[in-house]
């Protein structure tokens, strides 16, 4: 598991998606309180920022609500 310090907070990758894919989901958790880091392959372009940016982008979630996090999705799955 990929982890890192954000604000002082540690942080874990929950998953990588496509970007429309990844938007939907940092939306169902945070409906749910759990704060979610989106992170590009290109975080310095104008299309990260701008949400122009298609391909896979990374979700970040505090680590010590990773395992909610997995729960949600888990539990809103098709």
């Amino acid at each position: 598991m990929e982890r890192r310090t954000v604000a002082g907070t540690p942080y874990a990758k929950l998953l990588t998606a496509p970007r429309p894919v990844a938007e939907g989901l940092r939306a169902r958790l945070e409906a749910r309180g759990i704060p979610v880091l989106l992170e590009t392959p290109f975080s310095g372009l104008p299309e990260a920022a701008l949400g122009t940016y298609m391909g896979d982008v990374a979700l970040w979630v505090p680590e010590a609500l990773l395992g909610e996090a997995e729960a949600i999705l888990a539990e809103e799955a098709p």
